[in-house]
């Protein structure tokens, strides 16, 4: 490998280590803030920032604040665009039916991300989850599901996995597997408050359609 080549290989990695900060921060970034974390200096921060703005892969606030941009989110909807098509009406018929936000989350290699969602049309208030929020699988029902795919020996499976304030403060999950093409580990999920209600009946709801939604990409039950 050339130096030329090895250069743009580190400026590659540094803009998406760049980007890949800025989406998961739990706080805004500013500029200098992203310098410190990438341990570069802030006049190579700003040059990367300003690459970004151009392509609209991150927008400045007035604040200062660093944001991912409407770009990137325009690119995130095509990301696994057969699977969101063929969840989408298995989702939505799940939350209509139980009146909860339900969740297609899978694994992207190192943490359960939510892809999609869906929230009831007939519900006075709904939880909301913004597709792209990740978090460890070692957390939450559906980060458990999908561990329990990732090493069966370790985590053997269940019929399905509930969580209570684990993720989402104050909210309670369910989760089962989904059976994805080349075992791609993942999980329909719903999220809703704290309520008294038969778990193992919002389980089956999710567990068909789980089975739905691996019939439509062409996969039958091992």
């Amino acid at each position: 490998m050339t130096k030329s080549t090895e250069g743009g290989s580190q400026t590659l990695g540094r803009g998406l280590e760049a980007l890949t900060l800025i989406g998961e921060s739990t706080a805004p970034l500013s500029v200098a803030e992203l310098a410190a974390q990438l341990g570069i200096h802030r006049s190579m921060a700003y040059r990367l920032v300003k690459t970004f703005e151009q392509y609209g892969f991150v927008e400045r606030m007035p604040s200062g604040d660093l944001e991912l941009g409407a770009r990137l989110g325009a690119l995130a909807r095509n990301v696994a665009k057969s699977l969101q098509s063929a969840a989408a009406p298995h989702l939505a018929a799940v939350s209509d039916e139980l009146r909860m936000t339900a969740l297609l989350v899978v694994f992207d290699g190192e943490a359960a991300v939510t892809l999609s969602t869906a929230e009831p049309r007939m519900a006075d208030a709904t939880v909301a989850q913004r597709p792209g929020t990740r978090h460890p699988i070692d957390n939450g029902a559906p980060g458990r599901v999908i561990r329990s795919q990732i090493n069966p020996v370790q985590y053997p499976a269940k019929d399905f996995e509930s969580s209570h304030d684990e993720v989402i403060p104050g909210l309670h999950s369910i989760a089962v597997p989904l059976l994805l093409p080349q075992d791609k580990p993942a999980a329909v999920a719903v999220i809703y408050p704290p309520l008294e209600l038969d778990e193992n009946h919002i389980a089956q709801v999710l567990t068909t359609a789980s089975e739905r939604i691996s019939a439509a990409l062409g996969i039958r039950p091992k």
